[in-house]
């Protein structure tokens, strides 16, 4: 190995160290810079529109995340919350229990099949619908 690179490559202990310090340095910014509420938000940049309610055990919606997926009409359906969430559409706390919108299985899974709609935030007709999208 010639004697210029055998200096300027890093030896694996100060490797170590520089990683060590590194995650020293994210835990201490992540402590003194507290999360914004947004971040709760599994798709904080997801626009949602509910499109249309074929019936009240489903509906279109309309997806569009630039960091994950976009989907012009995707189908949800009504079910029951099994975990923890955030509502897309309002931003409210999903508790398990709850009457959810999720977007309907298939294959291949889609991109934000975790995403959910609490039952009280989706529109019921399509008045309120053409509210949620100009208002």
């Amino acid at each position: 190995m010639p004697t210029d690179i055998a200096r300027t490559a890093p030896s694996q202990k100060s490797a170590r160290a520089e990683s060590a310090f590194l995650e020293r340095l994210t835990r201490d910014w992540n402590r003194t810079h507290p999360h914004h509420s947004d971040d709760r938000l599994p798709f904080p940049q997801a626009i949602v529109r509910v499109i249309e309610r074929p019936s009240s055990a489903t509906a279109l919606v309309y997806w569009s995340d630039p960091g994950t997926c976009h989907y012009g009409y995707q189908g949800w359906r009504a079910t029951t919350a099994t975990a923890e969430g955030v509502c897309s559409l309002s931003g409210m706390p999903i508790h398990r229990g709850d009457q959810v919108y999720r977007p309907s299985q298939r294959d291949p899974k889609p991109q934000n099949a975790s995403a959910m709609i609490l039952a009280a935030a989706m529109p019921k007709d399509a008045e309120q619908m053409e509210v949620d999208l100009h208002g």
